[in-house]
C-alpha cells in the first residue's frame, strides 16, 4: 500500500538505477521494476533481511534486474551507481543524529543532482493530526524510539545532509505515508 502511494506521487520511470536504503524484503523495489520496466534496483538491508530481498527477487523473476547488498548503513559504505535514492518509512525509526546520519549517507551515495525519495508518516498531516500523534506515538513507544517529524522539520535536515529543491508530493495517505523530493546539491 505505501510502495503504490509512492510510486503513484512520483514517476520512478525517469531513473535508471534505484537504491532502496533500509529496503526490507524488497517490497517497494519491486513494485517499483514493476512500474519502470528499465529501471534496475538495490536494496540495501541488514545481511538477513537482504537474504529475503534476494529471494522475493528471484520469485518474481526480476533477479536480473535487482540486487539486495547485506549491510549497516550506520557503518558500511553504501552501493554507488544509483540516480535515485528511497527511504521508505525508515527516518521515522530513529532519533535526530542516527536520522541526521542516515541522511548524510544517502546524499553520499548520490551523485550531484541525484534524486531522494523520502516517504514518511509525517507529524501535522493535514486532517489526521490527533490520530496521527496518537498512532505514531504508540507505534514509537512500542518500538523503544524514533521520532514522527513534520515535512518542514523533515526539509530542514534534508538541507542540512546536503540536499536542495526540497518539495512535497502529495499521496494518497498522507498519514500513512506523505513524500518529500530532494536534489543531491
Amino acid at each position: 500500500l505505501v510502495a503504490g502511494q509512492v510510486l503513484d506521487a512520483y514517476p520512478i520511470g525517469r531513473h535508471r538505477r534505484l537504491l532502496d536504503l533500509g529496503g526490507g524484503e524488497g517490497v517497494f523495489a519491486a513494485e517499483a521494476l514493476a512500474r519502470a520496466p528499465a529501471l534496475q534496483a538495490v536494496v540495501f538491508d541488514l545481511p538477513r533481511v537482504a537474504d529475503s530481498a534476494r529471494a522475493r527477487f528471484a520469485r518474481l523473476g526480476l533477479a536480473q534486474r535487482a540486487q539486495a547488498v547485506g549491510g549497516d548503513f550506520h557503518r558500511d559504505a553504501l552501493p554507488e551507481g544509483a540516480d535515485v535514492v528511497s527511504l521508505v518509512r525508515v527516518i521515522y525509526d530513529h532519533d535526530d543524529a542516527t536520522a541526521q546520519g542516515i541522511l548524510r549517507a544517502a546524499r553520499r551515495a548520490l551523485p550531484t543532482g541525484g534524486t531522494l525519495l523520502l516517504a514518511e508518516p509525517m507529524a501535522g498531516a493535514a486532517g489526521a493530526e490527533r490520530m496521527g500523534a496518537a498512532y505514531f506515538g504508540m507505534y514509537l513507544l512500542a518500538m523503544g524510539g524514533g521520532r514522527s517529524r513534520s515535512a518542514a522539520q523533515l526539509g530542514a535536515m534534508l538541507r542540512d545532509a546536503g540536499f536542495d529543491q526540497v518539495r512535497e508530493r502529495p499521496t494518497a495517505l498522507p498519514l500513512q505515508a506523505g513524500l518529500i523530493v530532494a536534489r543531491a546539491a
